[in-house]
């Protein structure tokens, strides 16, 4: 890929210039509706951008960067038909790229802030492609950047994508419970972040099945209950709390 043009400047497009760029591949330039956004990470990369599709340069791959929403309609401004397009969804199939270039994807398994500095080589990159040889490119592409690259298709990726909600933006979410629940008895967060990094570490060493720990595995219904109680005037909390319980004695009733 000689030439690389982003569309979009969200966290993605963000963190996916600098991986580009760091990895010293040629990214041209950066595309957004909101001059501003586009500017920020151009000037950050020394890279030209623009609000306006005419001055879309031809470049050999752009990457359409944005939200799930706006992918299709991102993917009528490029106006060049003997270049690859890809998008960087996890939950899209290629179908939603609408022209007559050739199509693929580039999906990064990560949550990105634009505030974090992350380590590019090791975030799994999923490539898919109409045809061969633009997976192959694809591929050469990604290795630049990852050591963990797999080709996936679509119904798989999804499937992937989905495990990502699971560990990362549920697990977060009951992080941000806890935390509720601190604040109202008046203690800090902070007690809780030995825990989190414990419990981290421990699923880098440990299959999840032998980490789990607390009153649902062990069927100690007597603890259980006693959080039922305190959670009883929370009809969400308490629904919340029941469905993990159930799920996990579930999982350790035999």
């Amino acid at each position: 890929m000689n030439s690389i043009v982003i569309l979009g400047a969200g966290n993605v497009a963000f963190h996916l210039t600098r991986a580009l760029i760091q990895n010293t591949c040629n990214v041209r330039q950066i595309f957004n509706r909101t001059l501003d956004r586009a500017k920020e990470i151009a000037e950050a990369n020394r890279i030209s951008y623009t609000d306006k599709i005419s001055e879309i340069e031809k470049a050999d791959l752009y990457i359409i960067a944005c939200a799930d929403s706006g992918i299709e309609e991102f993917s009528h401004y490029i106006p060049y038909d003997d270049v690859l397009v890809v998008h960087t969804s996890g939950s899209s199939p290629m179908s939603v790229l609408k022209g007559d270039y050739r199509k693929g994807v580039l999906y990064p398994l990560q949550t990105f802030s634009k505030e974090r500095t992350l380590r590019y080589d090791n975030i799994p990159l999923f490539i898919e492609a109409e045809n061969a040889e633009d997976l192959s490119k694809l591929s050469l592409l990604a290795n630049r950047i990852s050591n963990e690259v797999h080709e996936l298709d679509f119904a798989s990726r999804m499937q992937v994508q989905m495990t990502g909600v699971w560990a990362n933006n549920f697990v977060n979410h009951l992080y941000y419970i806890a935390g509720e629940i601190c604040k109202k008895n008046n203690v800090p967060f902070d007690v809780l972040l030995p825990l989190i990094q414990e419990t981290s570490n421990k699923v880098l060493e440990m299959d999840p099945i032998d980490a789990q720990t607390g009153p649902a595995k062990r069927g100690d219904q007597v603890i259980i209950n006693r959080h039922l109680e305190v959670l009883k005037d929370d009809s969400r909390l308490l629904q919340i709390y029941q469905i993990l319980t159930n799920s996990i004695e579930r999982l350790y009733e035999k």
